[in-house]
């Protein structure tokens, strides 16, 4: 059959950070790749059931991306080696998140095992005939076999096409989807009816979860081991004049074993009854099966009278605790840590544990303390003896310094500055008016990124009003929102300490920083660093002070609703090139939008991008914003035809917006639609195909005129809305995350 073959890309992404069995990280292959002339792509990819990859249960995320065309996503179970078409690749559900490994230690918290995501309802079934024209042959999806194409008698084999009559009334339409050797039917007959849109390809992969389901790696429960003891009888404990390992009256000590590694907690629960006048302590075991640490005191040496939860009684006593231990190499026997019920004394004393009242001891290892275990700043510029120093690129090195292999993420157009001490700093400048001050540059919000088995660094930064940071260990953040930098003297060089834990091994380190040079960072005597790989996508947002941040919410341009939308999207690259003050046709104290997108937006090829003003432009023509919209919106697309773009119309912070301001939000839509460009109201939470349709409704964004310190208890702005009643608060922002992933994944699916 005759036709144009598709062009566009695909790309393939697994559902998971994958390592091996040591935990280190696993190139998996996949990636964008470009569709040839032919339409057809050739891509290397790591067999989903290939030994010693963990988490179990991954799958491949195919993204195809015609250009043109319908765009379809799905996951795939791809095992075994050699060559699979395309066309046998079977839809499976979404993982889970796997059961296994992944860097976080043998149990790691089950929390939080990365969101499935909305379900991704099944969307639109389109309409009816939109889903490609059967062709001069009839030829998509099952509505193939034409039946009868009249008078051609026989006709070939199309199956039961009924008496050729006149024009075949299209007949029992065959076996649909036979169309086998009808190559040649003639003049194609009336092509039937145009195809029941075939069945709605696989529904939309849930979205973009992808990257969600990195954190927690491991999901399963703790794990656990419990004995019961009751084969002795009703007698004093064996006298025991210093401590000792308590045991029943034919010998069996009353202690409990589990699996363990350097670093995990273990925690035991004991239920006991006991009696009399012997102290009793829980004690952690050394790998030779003598007491190590006593439970009273986290040492090795005991309180004088044991742990007091099990201090004696004359009456009866009993116990259920939660006793934790830390282990080290030097507790572990055969790859299990051993925790016991030690006694001493000489008086009368009973721990029962016999048939009638059996003695119950359960130990949890609960895995390793997740780090950081410590952070402090202090101002100085001289780190820990014998520490090392990875400066950033382009620094002078001296002494042991060495040029630090850092990923830099979230801004371009590194520079380091000149003179004492901003030679020894970088920022970068990919924002309006892309320029490096003393200290400072145009480009505010950044992100490092590095693999490190140190168990403590040091980072280096310069004390600056609004310095804020966030710190992620293992794709985990530690705190949710941005936090201050703290320091003391500002323009003055500060260290950073954070503890990573007690035993080494890789993890990958990430810093999110707002308005704070950065200086490099300092690794103990023998840790190392190397560069994680480089993201293979990249998030834009080009917009104003509701996406680049404004004193009603922390840590900037970091701290709004973008960077957690993009992380939700599957995009750790977030670039957030928004400016306070503008819009498509207002500069404020820098420039519009179209001026700034050939220089911040279209050289720094984004794979995603999200275009979000209108509320600075409100007050002015609507003629003059539509005219620039369009422009801008041309533009754009011109210079970055392969970047998905959805376009925010015009923020209202009340749940009654002026005339001025719903105007603006149809003035966007409007040429959104002619541009053929997604769009995404908040005034009404429409989610907007590139024709225009609307796909779905969620609802105003901002509901009720309330707002911080002036709370009317008529909507969220109560909440959302912070004391200038323009811009989002921490909490707003959060929330709107949530509302621009959801309708994103609306678009995607529909």
């Amino acid at each position: 059959m005759a036709g144009t073959a598709y062009r566009g890309k695909v790309v393939c992404k697994p559902s998971a950070y994958l390592v091996d069995a040591g935990r280190n990280a696993v190139y998996p292959g996949g990636g964008s790749a470009t569709l040839d002339a032919d339409g057809k792509f050739s891509v290397v990819l790591l067999p989903c059931d290939a030994a010693g990859i963990e988490p179990e249960g991954w799958r491949w995320f195919i993204d195809l991306q015609p250009t043109g065309g319908k765009r379809v996503q799905f996951y795939a179970n791809l095992t075994g080696t050699g060559t699979i078409d395309l066309a046998d690749v079977v839809p499976v559900p979404a993982p889970n998140g796997g059961t296994s490994g992944g860097g976080v230690g043998p149990a790691g918290p089950e929390g939080p095992a990365g969101p499935t995501g909305p379900a991704g309802p099944a969307g639109p079934t389109g309409a009816t005939g939109a889903t490609g024209p059967a062709g001069p042959q009839g030829d998509p999806g099952p509505a193939g076999a034409t039946g009868a194409t009249g008078a051609t008698g026989p006709q070939g084999d199309p199956g039961p096409v009924g008496a050729t009559g006149a024009t075949g009334a299209t007949g029992p339409t065959g076996p649909q989807g036979d169309p086998g050797p009808q190559g040649a039917t003639g003049p194609t007959g009336a092509t039937g009816a145009t195809g029941a849109t075939g069945p709605t390809g696989p529904t939309g992969a849930t979205g973009l979860q992808g990257a969600q389901g990195v954190p927690g790696f491991d999901g399963a429960g703790h794990r656990t081991n419990t004995v019961r003891i009751s084969d002795g009888a009703v007698q004093d404990l064996a006298s025991a004049a210093s401590w000792t390992i308590a045991a029943t009256s034919v010998g069996t000590q009353l202690k409990v074993s589990i699996l363990a590694e350097p670093g995990d907690r273990i925690v035991l629960d004991a239920g006991a009854l006991y009696s009399g006048t012997r102290y009793i302590d829980a004690v952690l075991l050394d790998s030779a099966g003598a007491i190590a640490l006593y439970s009273g005191t986290g040492t090795s040496s005991p309180l004088a009278e044991g742990n007091p939860e099990f201090y004696p009684s004359t009456s009866f006593g009993k116990a259920s605790s939660g006793i934790e231990f830390t282990v080290t190499s030097a507790h572990i026997a055969g790859g299990l840590a051993t925790v016991a019920l030690a006694n001493q004394g000489t008086g009368a004393g009973k721990i029962y544990a016999y048939s009638g009242y059996p003695l119950r001891l359960k130990l949890t290892n609960i895995g390793p303390q997740p780090a950081p275990t410590a952070i402090g700043v202090a101002q100085t510029s001289t780190p820990t003896s014998g520490y090392i120093k990875y400066a950033p690129a382009g620094v002078a090195l001296s002494g042991s310094d060495v040029t630090g292999p850092f990923s830099l993420l979230g801004a371009g157009g590194w520079q380091i500055g000149s003179g004492t001490p901003d030679s020894t700093y970088s920022l970068p400048t990919s924002r309006y008016p892309n320029t490096r001050g003393t200290l400072s540059s145009s480009q505010s919000n950044h992100s490092i990124e590095f693999w490190t088995d140190a168990t403590a660094l040091q980072a280096r930064f310069n004390c600056q009003t609004g310095g804020s940071y966030r710190l992620w260990v293992d794709d985990r953040d530690v705190t949710d929102l941005m936090q201050s930098l703290g320091g003391t003297t500002l323009g003055s060089t500060h260290l950073m300490t954070v503890t990573l834990g007690a035993i080494s091994r890789p993890r990958l380190v990430r810093f999110d920083f707002s308005v704070a040079p950065f200086g490099g960072i300092y690794l103990p005597p023998g840790a190392t660093m190397w560069k994680p790989a480089t993201p293979r996508l990249r998030a834009m947002v080009l917009g104003d002070s509701t996406t680049g941040g404004s004193n009603m919410n922390t840590g900037g341009g970091q701290g709004t609703w973008f960077p957690r939308a993009a992380r939700a999207l599957g995009y750790t690259d977030a670039w957030n090139e928004s400016l306070g003050g503008t819009g498509y046709i207002t500069a404020g104290s820098t420039a519009t939008l179209g001026t700034r997108a050939p220089i911040d937006v279209i050289p720094n090829a984004p794979d995603l991008l999200f275009i979000s003003a209108g509320y600075n432009d409100n007050g002015g023509s609507q003629p003059s914003i539509a005219a620039a919209a369009a422009s801008l919106y041309s533009a754009i697309k011109a210079g970055l035809p392969a970047t998905t773009i959805y376009v925010i119309g015009c923020w209202s912070p009340s749940g009654s917006p002026a005339s001025s301001i719903t105007n603006t939000d149809n003035t966007l839509r409007a040429e959104a639609a002619s541009a053929g460009l997604p769009f995404i109201s908040p005034l009404t939470g429409g989610a907007y195909n590139a024709a225009g349709t609307l796909i779905a409704t969620h609802g105003p964004w901002i509901t009720g005129t309330g707002r911080v310190g002036a709370t009317t208890g008529s909507g969220n702005a109560d909440t959302y809305i912070g004391t200038d009643a323009v811009h989002p608060t921490d909490a707003g922002h959060t929330y709107l995350a949530g509302r621009v992933v959801a309708a994103v994944q609306e678009l995607q699916n529909a």
